[in-house]
């Protein structure tokens, strides 16, 4: 079993994932807990980890410090997911990401653009995956100011925000990533019958439902892909990708 904590918000993430082995070594008091990291990483243990069993622990909680980050760890993990997502052992990815910010070099975005999609690689067999963006950029813009303006349908205010969040060297990729978690979550509001699965804070979904009205189904479905599409076409960071969300934000 596999569960991965991921994002841009390194303190949050690593709270979280801490909290969740505490957790889980509480519901399985008799397990044994192993802490791997770059430093004591070692194929052949985590290999062992992968099918193992003590006589004297039902399970192993396996907690995996960034380990993605490591060559040697990374080619292991992602040419042996299907082992370790059906292991009776329980595995913890800790995984932190960089913010991009407009100064940083292709090649620095590259590195973190290929980073991203290796942690994506390893989510879609996760049985659980939380993300944790960090909310406001260094210089302090409030990047959901932008996102409620869009959904709002107010493309002039939004607009203005966009070019503020540029000047401020906010990430246009997180800019992305926000738009197409609000839309998705437009779409889960609209087509639920019973809001109480939700499991939304009140004021969430009020804002949420009220967005949702301004928009059709269809609607939704055009902005979800015209998003995806520019993420697949287009290398995240360039002035391409830029002027491309640019042009969705004056669409909407």
């Amino acid at each position: 079993m596999i569960f991965l904590t991921y994002g841009t918000d390194k303190n949050l993430c690593r709270d979280k994932h801490q909290g969740l082995t505490k957790a889980l070594l509480a519901k399985n008091n008799d397990s044994s807990v192993f802490k791997i990291s770059g430093e004591n990483f070692s194929e052949s243990s985590l290999r062992e980890l992968v099918s193992g069993q003590t006589l004297f622990a039902q399970k192993f909680i396996v907690s995996c410090d960034n380990l993605l980050k490591e060559k040697e760890a990374k080619e292991f993990i992602l040419e042996n997911l299907a082992d370790i997502k059906s292991s009776n052992n329980i595995f913890l990815f800790l995984e932190t990401e960089e913010q991009v910010t407009r100064q940083m070099s292709f090649d620095d975005k590259a590195k973190i653009e290929k980073r991203h999609k290796e942690i994506e690689e390893l989510k879609k067999k996760a049985g659980k995956s939380q993300e944790f963006l960090a909310k406001l950029s260094p210089d302090g813009f409030n990047v959901y100011s932008l996102i409620d303006a869009f959904f709002a349908r107010n493309k002039n205010h939004a607009w203005a925000l966009y070019q503020e969040a540029l000047m401020k060297n906010v990430a246009p990729e997180e800019i992305l990533w926000k738009l197409i978690w609000q839309v998705n979550n437009l779409l889960v509001v609209k087509n639920t019958k019973d809001e109480k699965t939700l499991k939304l804070k009140p004021f969430v979904l009020t804002k949420t439902k009220l967005l949702a009205r301004g928009f059709s189904n269809e609607e939704l479905k055009k902005l979800s892909a015209s998003f995806l599409d520019l993420y697949h076409t287009t290398f995240l960071g360039s002035e391409e990708f830029e002027f491309g969300l640019e042009k969705i934000i004056l669409k909407a």
